[in-house]
């Protein structure tokens, strides 16, 4: 009856899955798709613990909302010593692990510096790694751009002041050891500082929704899109370019010209939104000037900016 079903509980609350294990699902999505090469056992335990950091990051920066369908990888910063406590491993077999990763093409790392004051010493110190973990699924090789060295990942003096350094997260791993992967995936971001908190952009769940639409509404559609594009990006001089891309994108697509277009640009959308994320907290006055340059610049990158200059402009609504 109506008044049974009003006293009914409500349905339990569905809870995401931990971090660890959407690495293990992803793992196996490569595994069963056949992307994901051949692994020692050691690198794939270092491979699973680098995407759960990546995912779990990835979930403080986007703030409950769904990441792109277009993602291809995680950037993330983590101190290597502080890898080695959670991991409890000698810091040799860590490097070796990495090594064979990055030979593999599953992940690229660098130092990320900074400038600092430390004990009476002005420099600029490596206060840690900065790492771009491919997705088992996926085959293009993680790339570090400018706009990620650019982004201000450590207080390196304030955590010095505090004591909260790698050097003695490891002596006390040994003592006592952190329990339980959330403890140890918390501890592991500790060491990042916190992503700015950003107004909800515009929701391209997919592109390729384009391709579905009727002909009659696709030019509305590519119209609110660009309009929306350039209020999120703020870069209302940039309106014609985003549509200009969006159409002739579409047009690829339908006249077989570049098969996955759409989904290319989601991913240079996806990249211009990270780097505008990573210069609200840069030290850097300036900040990404120009939104539209940048995606022209990655879609250049990738080839398909002169494909689209170059292509015949037939019809497609």
């Amino acid at each position: 009856t109506r008044a049974e079903l009003a006293q009914s509980p409500p349905p339990p609350e569905v809870l995401p899955q931990s971090p660890l294990a959407v690495a293990d699902r992803l793992l196996a999505r490569g595994e069963a798709e056949g992307t994901l090469p051949p692994l020692s056992e050691r690198a794939r335990e270092v491979y699973r613990t680098l995407l759960a950091l990546g995912v779990a990051w990835l979930r403080r920066l986007l703030g409950g909302k769904r990441p792109p369908r277009s993602l291809s990888q995680l950037t993330f910063f983590v101190p290597n010593d502080a890898l080695i406590a959670v991991l409890g491993i000698p810091s040799a077999s860590l490097y070796r692990a990495l090594g064979e990763l990055t030979e593999k093409g599953l992940i690229t790392r660098a130092a990320w510096r900074t400038a600092a004051t430390l004990r009476g010493k002005s420099g600029v110190y490596a206060a840690g790694t900065l790492y771009a973990v491919r997705l088992p699924h996926r085959t293009r090789r993680p790339r570090l751009d400018a706009e990620d060295f650019a982004h201000p990942w450590r207080d390196l003096e304030g955590d010095v002041e505090r004591g909260k350094t790698a050097w003695r997260a490891l002596r006390e791993s040994k003592e006592k050891p952190l329990k339980g992967d959330a403890e140890v995936l918390e501890f592991l971001l500790d060491f990042s500082l916190s992503p700015p908190r950003q107004k909800t952009p515009l929701a391209i769940d997919s592109l390729t929704g384009l391709l579905r639409a009727k002909p009659a509404d696709r030019r509305r559609r590519v119209e609110e899109l660009a309009l929306g594009l350039a209020k999120e990006f703020k870069d209302p001089g940039s309106v014609r370019f985003y549509a200009w891309v969006l159409w002739n994108a579409l047009r690829a697509e339908i006249y077989g010209m570049w098969e996955g277009a759409l989904a290319l640009v989601e991913w240079a959308i996806a990249r211009v939104r990270e780097a505008l994320a990573a210069s609200l907290m840069s030290s850097r006055k300036e900040g990404i000037r120009r939104p539209g340059a940048l995606l022209a610049h990655l879609l250049n990158q990738q080839g398909l900016l002169p494909l689209l200059r170059q292509a015949p402009q037939w019809r497609v609504a």
